[in-house]
């Protein structure tokens, strides 16, 4: 049901890359390359990028929830609507599942990574101006190699930390440091040397930290041995372990999530070079290879290693602590029908064009427009459908 992407060159009607700029690995441009009819506008390029990669997520994951999402009915009595959201001047669908995966889905993960770094910031903000109290960001890596698989590393690197979660002196050094809770997020990027996941740790401390520097090396050399008791590989003194003050943590908070704005995921890299998963993907879209292995199977990879992981761990009672109300990825994917009026419905047979032409972004993009415009019904949407009705009676005829 998808159209096949062109991998070689573009023209101006049939795609563009986002905002205009390319970016890749070995001289190969990562854009946006898919058999559009519609020309992409610059006011719909994000969403057109989020969708194109999703279409291309399912089908290099074709047994995982992301193949449903924005898909497939909720309710199979009932047809899918398109609703109008009046406060974001957007329109979605409707009676449609929505997977909920800040791992495999584009579109789930920018809009649950946003409300996550809304909670990081409330925290931080609350923690110092309510309760008083500092922030701290640890980091913790370790050395890897391009030979070593994603899940293998993710097992070995939840084991070292564990260890060092539960060793005497590692939590005698933090409770003189002030750490009374912590929020733990999961990175991962892929470079020359393989997956890199890696832990960004939010400490919360009782009071202001003014010695945490002190602490490092001491530290450092624990999580050294946590490492290599995992059967990891060792890493250096230098960069192991970090902690950073509560500047940079703030700085850190206000930039978490950027991973998934997807109109900058060709500009967005992961140190020393390193891409995200999403720029994976996009790269997969130009049967593109790092590592004498193709992008497609690094994300196929990673999709299938991600599954069941956890992106953000928040301390026991932390949330109830600060007033932040606790929501499943699910429910925050699912907000969207807040605030919401119903545009239209649209039948199984023109949602399958909208679908198999990829044109599910522009269909919503159109609607906007008509809807904006006063013509709601008798505008740019409607005859993109019957543009796509007459596309496929071409095809159909030909190919009888």
């Amino acid at each position: 049901m998808y159209a096949n992407q062109q991998k070689t060159q573009t023209t101006p009607d049939v795609c563009r890359s986002v905002n205009g700029h390319h970016s890749g690995v070995g001289g190969v441009p990562l854009g946006i390359f898919t058999k559009s009819h519609v020309t992409v506008t610059n006011k719909g390029v994000q969403r057109v990028h989020e969708f194109l990669l999703q279409d291309q997520s399912a089908r290099l994951l074709p047994k995982e929830r992301v193949c449903n999402c924005l898909k497939k009915r909720i309710d199979k009595t009932k047809l899918r609507d398109i609703k109008y959201n009046e406060e974001r001047k957007k329109a979605h669908y409707s009676n449609v599942q929505r997977c909920g995966s800040v791992w495999t889905c584009p579109v789930c993960a920018k809009q649950i990574t946003e409300k996550r770094r809304e909670e990081l910031k409330t925290a931080i903000e609350t923690w110092k101006n309510v309760h008083f109290g500092g922030v701290l960001m640890l980091t913790l890596t370790f050395s890897h190699s391009a030979t070593e698989s994603l899940r293998s590393l993710l097992e070995r690197q939840k084991k070292a930390l564990k260890i060092f979660n539960e060793t005497t002196k590692v939590q005698a050094l933090l409770k003189k440091i002030g750490v009374q809770h912590k929020i733990k997020s999961l990175e991962m990027t892929y470079g020359q040397n393989g997956w890199h996941p890696h832990n960004h740790i939010l400490l919360l401390t009782k009071n202001q930290v003014e010695d945490y520097q002190s602490y490092i090396s001491d530290l450092a050399v624990l999580w050294i041995k946590a490492c290599t008791k995992a059967g990891l590989n060792a890493p250096s003194m230098t960069h192991g372990l970090d902690i950073r003050d509560g500047n940079y943590a703030s700085q850190y908070v206000a930039k978490w999530g950027l991973d998934f704005e997807l109109a900058k995921g060709h500009v967005k890299k992961g140190r020393n070079g390193g891409y995200t998963p999403f720029d994976l993907l996009q790269f997969s879209m130009l049967d593109g290879t790092m590592n004498n292995r193709t992008a497609a199977s690094l994300w196929q990879e990673f999709g299938i290693a991600t599954k069941g992981a956890r992106q953000l761990v928040w301390s026991r009672g932390l949330k109830k602590l600060l007033n932040i109300e606790e929501k499943t990825d699910e429910e925050q994917a699912e907000e969207t029908e807040h605030n919401a009026i119903t545009l239209r419905t649209i039948d199984d047979y023109l949602f399958s064009l909208l679908c198999h032409y990829q044109q599910r972004h522009q269909f919503l993009r159109c609607l906007e427009r008509d809807y904006e415009n006063g013509c709601f019904g008798s505008g740019e949407a409607e005859r993109l459908l019957i543009s796509l009705c007459e596309l496929e009676l071409k095809r159909t005829d030909f190919e009888e």
